[in-house]
C-alpha cells in the first residue's frame, strides 16, 4: 500500500512539474512575441526584387503599423494598426485594432481583429494614441471565426485562421466570403499572405500561388544633409544650403531636400537594405538621388546592423545615425 502510494504521489509531482513547465514555456513564448510584434515593416526589397524578376503577379509595396496602445475596453494587450501601399502615407487600405492572449487550449497566442465602427476618426491614430482610451467594446465589430492563433515553431511564429471558419457577406456582391491567412512572425519580419474567395470560388483579394509579402522592421535614423549652390558644378568658394531634421527608415524610405525656407535642392536621401546578386550579401545603403532623372548620383553603404552612415562628395554630404529611443517607429 505505500508503494502504491508513493508511486501516485510521484506520478502526480511528474505531472505537475510537467504542467508548470508547459505553462511556464507558453508564457515564454507569449513573452517573446509580445517582444517581437510591435513596430512599424515594409516589404521595399521585396518590390525592389519584384522590379528585376518581372514576375507575372508582382507584389504591392505596403507598409505597416503596429502600434501597442491602450484600448481597456478590449484587454490588456492591444495594438492600432494601420496599413498602407505605395510608400504613400495617404493611401490608407486598412485600419484595425488587434488584441492579443494566450490560448492554452491550442497552445497558442489568439490575435482578435476588431474593426472600428468609425473607421474615419480612427485614422492616423498613432500620431495621437491616447485618444483611443476612451473607446468601449461598442466602438468596434469583430467576426466570429476570424481570430488568428500564432504558434511557435522553434525559430519562429506560424499564424492561421481555423480554415475556412472566417466568413461573411460581402456588403457590395451579397455574397459570402471566405478569408484565409498564412503568416509567420520573426524578430525582424512579418509574412503576410491574406487570401479572400467568394462563394463561387473567385478571387476577392490575395493569390493563393503568390509568395508572401515579406515585411521586414524597420529601423529609423534621423540626419541631415548640405550641398553648395549651383550643386556637382560648384565652384570652391560657393556657399553650403543646409537641410536638418530629416527622417528615414531603413526599407526604402526617401526624403526630398527643401529648405527650411522652403527652397528645394532638386536631390533627395534614401535609405535601403538590400542584397545584390552579385555579391549576396545584405547592406545598408545611403543613396543621393537627383530628382530631374531619379538615378542615383552618389551611394554608399554599411552593415545591416550599422547605427551610422553617410556620404561626403565634396558638393554634397549627408549623415544619418540611429534614432535613439525606440527606433521602430517614426513620429
Amino acid at each position: 500500500m505505500r508503494l502504491l502510494i508513493a508511486t501516485l504521489v510521484a506520478l502526480l509531482l511528474t505531472a505537475s512539474a510537467a504542467a508548470q513547465a508547459e505553462t511556464l514555456a507558453a508564457d515564454a513564448q507569449f513573452a517573446r512575441f509580445l517582444e517581437w510584434f510591435p513596430g512599424e515593416y515594409d516589404n521595399n526589397e521585396q518590390v525592389w526584387q519584384n522590379a528585376i524578376d518581372q514576375p507575372a503577379n508582382p507584389h504591392e509595396r505596403i507598409h505597416h503599423i503596429f502600434l501597442p496602445v491602450d484600448i481597456p475596453a478590449l484587454g490588456e494587450h492591444v495594438y492600432f494598426v494601420q496599413q498602407t501601399l505605395d510608400d504613400d502615407p495617404s493611401k490608407i487600405y486598412r485600419i484595425r485594432a488587434y488584441s492579443l492572449s494566450q490560448d492554452a487550449e491550442r497552445k497558442a497566442v489568439a490575435l482578435t481583429i476588431w474593426t472600428f465602427k468609425d473607421e474615419a476618426a480612427a485614422r492616423d491614430a498613432h500620431l495621437a494614441p491616447e485618444r483611443l482610451r476612451e473607446l468601449g467594446k461598442d466602438d468596434f465589430s469583430s467576426i466570429p471565426g476570424c481570430a488568428v492563433y500564432w504558434t511557435w515553431s522553434g525559430q519562429h511564429f506560424d499564424g492561421a485562421m481555423v480554415r475556412d471558419a472566417c466568413r461573411f457577406e460581402s456588403k457590395r456582391s451579397g455574397k459570402m466570403i471566405t478569408i484565409n491567412d498564412d503568416l509567420r512572425l520573426s524578430d525582424d519580419a512579418i509574412w503576410i499572405r491574406d487570401v479572400a474567395m467568394d462563394e463561387d470560388g473567385g478571387i476577392v483579394f490575395g493569390d493563393p500561388d503568390r509568395p508572401h509579402h515579406k515585411n521586414r522592421k524597420v529601423r529609423y535614423f534621423d540626419g541631415w544633409a548640405a550641398m553648395k549652390e549651383g550643386g556637382s558644378d560648384a565652384g570652391p568658394d560657393a556657399q553650403w544650403i543646409g537641410v536638418r531634421g530629416l527622417r528615414l527608415h531603413s526599407e526604402g524610405d526617401r526624403v526630398d531636400l527643401v529648405t527650411s525656407e522652403g527652397v528645394k535642392l532638386g536631390y533627395s536621401v534614401e535609405l535601403a537594405q538590400l542584397t545584390y546578386q552579385n555579391t549576396t550579401t545584405p547592406i545598408l545603403k545611403l543613396a543621393v538621388i537627383d530628382n530631374a532623372t531619379g538615378k542615383s548620383t552618389s551611394y554608399s553603404w554599411t552593415e545591416t546592423s550599422g547605427t551610422r552612415v553617410g556620404i561626403n562628395i565634396g558638393w554634397f554630404q549627408t549623415g544619418f545615425v540611429e534614432r535613439e529611443g525606440d527606433p521602430r517607429f517614426g513620429w
